[in-house]
């Protein structure tokens, strides 16, 4: 009688592993691809070429010449023995609004413009509400290769400023205690370079935030 050589039984295959083996794959694969896109965000970061360190403001190599001009303007201000609170409130509603309007030199819709010049605790709302309103048009440009007509500000203007009662006009608990003219309202103009649909004007608040000035309101 010959012999039957025994053969094996096949393996089934477990598809609840499978399935966890290929997640695992699709997160890693994700996980690498977040961190280069991350990294050559990091490496698109341009440098600073001028700042107040006592303030925390910088001016990066991408910023435009208004915007540095008006930063020299403002760091001579700064530096007066005694600061002169209207012209620092005017200048930095000025360089808002050239950095945050000026869309044309920013990376993608998180390279919000103007940030430094928010009130502290309004930063986030205030990045959060331009991702999804102005700068949710703003296409990546990681690779400088963006093909997009975007706002550049060419001319800025404060056309009146007033000194005002914060607590009068604000109804957070940051500002109910303050009762004495401590704040400016800006209103402000602007133009474009080669754009004209989008906004031209505002209403900005400026007030007291520990030892600067920063804008706690933008009237669109």
């Amino acid at each position: 009688m010959k012999d039957f050589k025994k053969v094996k039984p096949k393996r089934k295959i477990n598809r609840k592993k499978l399935i966890v083996t290929i997640l695992v794959i699709i997160l890693a694969i994700l996980l690498i691809v977040f961190a280069l896109t991350n990294g050559r965000e990091e490496d698109k970061k341009v440098k600073v070429v001028d700042e107040i360190k006592k303030f925390s403001y910088v001016v990066s190599e991408s910023d435009t010449q208004l915007f540095k001009d008006k930063f020299k303007e403002l760091k001579k201000v700064l530096s007066s023995k005694e600061v002169d609170n209207k012209e620092y409130a005017k200048l930095i509603s000025e360089l808002f609004v050239i950095d945050f309007y000026t869309l044309d030199n920013k990376n993608s819709k998180n390279d919000v413009g103007g940030v430094q010049f928010i009130y502290d605790s309004y930063k986030t709302m205030f990045v959060d509400k331009a991702r999804d309103g102005i700068y949710k048009q703003v296409k990546s440009n990681l690779d400088n290769n963006r093909h997009q007509t975007l706002p550049y500000v060419e001319t800025v203007e404060v056309t009146s400023i007033e000194e005002v009662v914060p607590s009068k006009i604000f109804e957070s608990d940051d500002f109910k205690d303050i009762t004495d003219a401590e704040a400016y309202e800006i209103n402000i103009s602007w133009t474009y370079k080669n754009n004209d649909d989008f906004q031209t004007k505002a209403t900005i608040v400026v007030v007291k935030d520990k030892d600067k000035l920063s804008i706690a309101k933008l009237d669109e």
